[in-house]
Formats: structure tokens, C-alpha cells, sequence
């Protein structure tokens, strides 16, 4: 790694000559972004594209923060990783991987979510933030140390086919201005799926936003909220204002009333769904229960995803349940299960309040094929 972020090495002027030839850019310009302190919190779907861009891009210091493991189901979309690190911290398979496409950058890697612990330290060393997190608490974090410090950063969100973007910055709008609360009821993607390119998309886009603005060049993306759509590939631009009652932004004045306490998550789960703890069973346990006997498996999952794959038992959808009920007449315990929990929590709830016995499977199958898998690998290594 060259350590002199005043000049660059031979190999660094030939790999950022592409860079250094645009009048936009130069060598100046090139200088900056290596002097440049990124923070990308996140390095899952939107996170991989992110720091792939500004790794190559030349961003000479980029903190990466994580706190998950690589998981088979993410290999779909987050492109930084590959088979191989599956299991592996997610944090520090990305360091690995970025500092093999550019040695001459600092990558540092940080196992843990974004807290009230850590929040301030990490944002308040970067130069602009990068929120690639899923969740309205880790956003909402972000924008209110982001005010309270005077941090730029860009924001984006992914769900199904349609994504959002947006670029803030110290004086303007912020998150709290276009979601002053946190909405309810908002699945995240283990639970509405994603098409695998959306992610890789918006990714771009707040890559080239944030190397657009430190290098002073023009950014759309400020104070307004980009909709994309990929099924219709429609791109809309909505204008943000400064709320004058945002309590965030207040933090501009001077006050610093940083969060003393995470808020609360806001994506939906299985546990936000009116079961008791004990009926929500891990795949374990859910199997024993099965094997015991006297109780039915029941998948309400659609009938598309039931003939792609199924670990067997009765198919009921779970909005045709409440029709088809009679066809568990005589059952008293049933075992439901879907693909992440959440609709299987709900056939739940419905049974019980029928007078039903019963448990889901938390997590759902990508839980059980987890479970499963790692059991066989087990089994093979003994």
C-alpha cells in the first residue's frame, strides 16, 4: 500500500489514468479521492457494488462495517463474495476481496452492526457515510449522528424490484425530513425477495454520487429522493425539503443530542406477529416435533414456490386458508412453515385463535435448508 497520499506510485497513475484523463477529474481530482475516508456500513447487496466501486475507483481509505456472516442465499446479489466464504464474517471476506482488486488503498474491517456504541466514533472519522443496511433503525441512526456531526451521506434502499436513492448533506434535507417516523409493517428482503441485479444498481448509483461529491462535481441526488423501478426500468426524481419541525436537523444548530439508544427496528418479523415464543420452533426442534408424530405439515407458500422445491406435508396458501379449513378437520397440532417465517407466523396466529395446536418454523426454510445442509456437511465429515 502506498502510505503518501500526496503523490501517486507508477502503478496507481497507470491504473487511474482513465480517471486522470477527464478534465472533471485530473490528477487533482484523483489526489482527493486518495486522501478520501469512506464509512460504507453494510456490505450485503447494496454494500458489495458500493465498495467494489470505490475500492477501484481509488478511495484511499474505506472502513467497512458488518457485523453478519456470508450466507448462501446472499450469493444471489452480493457480488463481493463468493462460494467459497460462505460461514466467513462478512466484513472481513469484502476487506479480502477489495484489497485484492486494489492493494494500494486501506481497507479496514469492522465485525459489528452500526450502534450507539460505535456510531460516532466511525461516522465521525469519515468524510461521507454510505448507509448499505436494510433497516429503518440503522437509517435513522446514521441521519441523526450524520446532523448531529455534519456528515454527507448516501442513502439507498432496495425491495422486490424498486429501489430509493438520495444524497444528504450537512443544511439540507435529511432522512427524519422525509420520514419523520419510522412505517410500519415494511418487509425487508428475506422476506419480499429482491431481484439479484436491483441491488447492483442502486449500488452504483450511490457510488457514483459519493465520488461525484467529493470531487465537487454536480449531484443530483441532492435534496432529492430517486424512484426506480427495474420491472418497468422508470427512474422518477422527487424534491425534498427541509422539515422546520425535524428534530435531527435541530442537531445542526448545535445542540449534539446524539441517540443514546438504537431505534427500534422497524422491519417486519415474525416476532412483531401476536404467537407465543414457544410456537415459534428452530428447525431442530421442529423436526423432532414432527418426527414425534400426531401432527400435520402444512406449507403456506404459494403454489408456484410449492413446485419449485417443498420439504413435503399439505399445501394451504395462507390466503386461502381461512376457505379451506375443513381439509384439517380432525388435525390438533399443525406444523407450518413458509419461506422466511413471516407467513407461516400468520397461518399461525389464524389457527390458533381457531382453537388449533401448533408451531412455525422461525426462519422458515432458508433457516431449515441451513440447518439441514450444515447437518449433512457433518454427518460427511465424520
Amino acid at each position: 500500500m502506498n502510505e503518501d497520499t500526496t503523490s501517486f506510485s507508477a502503478s496507481e497513475w497507470l491504473r487511474y489514468t482513465r480517471h486522470i484523463q477527464l478534465p472533471e477529474v485530473g490528477a487533482a481530482g484523483q489526489l482527493k479521492l486518495k486522501q478520501s475516508h469512506i464509512l460504507v456500513i453494510g456490505t450485503g447487496g447494496l454494500g458489495s457494488p458500493v465498495a467494489l466501486y470505490l475500492a477501484a475507483a481509488g478511495i484511499g481509505h474505506l472502513t467497512l462495517v458488518d457485523g453478519d456472516v456470508v450466507d448462501t442465499s446472499n450469493l444471489q446479489r452480493q457480488i463481493i463474495f463468493e462460494h467459497g466464504q460462505v460461514g466467513q464474517p462478512k466484513a472481513l471476506a469484502a476487506r479480502e476481496r477489495l484489497l485484492r482488486i486494489n492493494p494500494d488503498i486501506r481497507v479496514d474491517a469492522v465485525e459489528a452492526f452500526l450502534s450507539v456504541e460505535n456510531a460516532a466514533e466511525l461516522v465521525g472519522s469519515a468524510d461521507l457515510v454510505v448507509d448499505c443496511t436494510d433497516n429503518f433503525s440503522a437509517r435513522y441512526l446514521i441521519n441523526d449522528y450524520c446532523c448531529a456531526i455534519g456528515k454527507p451521506w448516501v442513502f439507498a434502499s432496495i425491495q422486490k424490484f424498486f429501489g430509493q436513492c438520495a444524497l444528504f448533506t450537512p443544511g439540507g434535507a435529511c432522512f427524519r425530513c422525509l420520514f419523520p417516523e419510522a412505517p410500519t409493517n415494511v418487509e425487508d428482503c428475506n422476506s419480499a425477495g429482491v431481484i439479484g441485479v436491483l441491488p447492483g444498481l442502486l449500488g452504483v448509483l450511490q457510488a457514483n454520487e459519493a465520488i461525484k461529491y467529493l470531487l465537487g462535481l454536480p449531484t443530483p441526488l441532492l435534496n432529492h429522493l430517486l424512484l426506480v423501478d427495474a420491472l418497468n426500468l422508470e427512474f422518477r426524481s422527487i424534491q425534498l425539503t427541509r422539515s422546520d419541525n425535524c428534530v435531527a436537523c435541530a442537531n445542526l444548530a448545535g445542540a449534539l443530542d446524539l441517540p443514546q439508544e438504537a431505534p427500534p427496528q422497524c422491519t417486519l418479523d415474525i416476532r412483531d406477529i401476536d404467537t407465543r415464543e414457544d410456537t415459534r420452533l428452530s428447525p431442530e426442534a421442529f423436526r423432532e416435533l414432527y418426527r414425534q408424530g400426531d401432527c400435520v405439515l402444512l406449507d403456506v407458500r404459494s403454489p408456484t414456490e410449492r413446485q419449485a422445491f417443498h420439504i413435503g406435508g399439505q399445501h394451504i396458501p395462507l390466503d386461502e386458508l381461512p376457505q379451506r379449513l375443513a381439509e384439517l378437520e380432525g388435525v390438533e397440532t399443525v406444523l407450518c412453515y413458509c419461506q422466511s417465517g413471516v407467513r407461516s407466523g400468520k397461518a399461525l396466529a389464524l389457527l390458533e385463535e381457531l382453537g388449533f395446536n401448533g408451531a412455525s418454523l422461525d426462519g422458515g426454510l432458508l433457516a431449515w435448508l441451513r440447518y439441514t445442509l450444515e447437518d449433512l456437511d457433518d454427518h460427511q465429515d465424520s
